[in-house]
């Protein structure tokens, strides 16, 4: 059976621009073959870890590796990222908008909240992605409210966390991790490579999306990428793995903090496009 592919916020259009990286969107249902019991295993390791290291071993560690990891970024930066697009393949299509607001706390780490907005259309005999097996519905509207933290693992690396769920037609629970990093930075061609997970507690499907961009050509007012990317998702009703890919390019401009990507490909969806708009705002406080 296959899952509606929902638009995910461009990764490379924004991490390249010397502001904080904002994460992947995800989609509306799963795309993966991973489950949710080896996160809550790690989170567990993490936390007994947390109860039993001294804490001056700790503390040490952390300023090594993160000096002033502690200390308020000053001044600290509120960005603002609005951003939409468009889904569309013969069984599906979608539409998105939406608000991610990112407050940073220390250079390392922020506090990241995210409101989006989807409108679904299911073409004829085709299931409910949001409930597989549910009455089928021509179409459908809800709001996905999520919130967490963003770290910044590595010099051009991003790690966000987020938590939430849906309003309207689905009433999902949702747990986000999304990754971006940048390689070979001070080449001619950075390459980025981002990784978003999710898990939907209301069909209990669990996705993964991996997608590989080069900066092609880059100049004082824009930048152009080109790359490709896969989702794959798995779980609840559907029993084997299922997805689709295909390449994408994109383009940024510099001077607005705006972003348009384009991608098209094939999968469980049969053939599909899908189009990305990004705008961003940054403020010093």
């Amino acid at each position: 059976m296959s899952q509606a592919t929902l638009l995910k916020l461009p990764l490379a259009l924004t991490g390249f621009t010397g502001h904080r990286v904002c994460g992947d969107l995800g989609y509306v249902s799963a795309r993966s073959r991973f489950h949710p019991q080896p996160i809550a295993w790690l989170v567990g390791l993490v936390a007994f870890a947390a109860v039993w290291a001294p804490a001056p071993f700790a503390h040490a560690q952390l300023q090594n590796l993160y000096p002033g990891f502690f200390r308020f970024q000053k001044p600290q930066v509120l960005d603002v990222i609005l951003y939409g697009g468009g889904f569309g393949s013969p069984k599906y299509g979608a539409i998105q908008e939406g608000l991610q607001l990112e407050q940073s706390i220390t250079p390392y780490f922020g506090l990241v909240g995210r409101v989006t907005g989807y409108q679904l259309w299911i073409g004829d005999h085709f299931q409910n992605p949001l409930v597989p097996g549910g009455a089928h519905s021509g179409q459908l509207n809800f709001a996905r409210l999520e919130a967490g933290g963003e770290l910044a693992v590595y010099p051009g690396t991003r790690l966000f966390i987020l938590g939430g769920g849906d309003a309207g037609d689905s009433h999902a629970g949702i747990i986000e991790g999304d990754l971006s990093s940048w390689f070979l930075t001070h080449s001619r061609h950075p390459l980025n490579f981002s990784f978003s997970a999710n898990h939907d507690f209301q069909n209990h499907i669990t996705s993964a999306e991996i997608d590989l961009r080069m900066v092609a050509l880059s100049t004082e007012h824009y930048l152009f990428t080109a790359g490709g990317g896969g989702a794959i998702y798995q779980g609840g009703a559907v029993t084997s793995a299922a997805g689709q890919g295909g390449p994408d390019l994109g383009i940024y401009f510099r001077r607005w903090g705006l972003g348009i990507d384009l991608q098209s490909g094939y999968g469980n969806a049969n053939g599909f496009g899908q189009l990305s708009l990004i705008k961003q705002l940054n403020f010093a406080e």
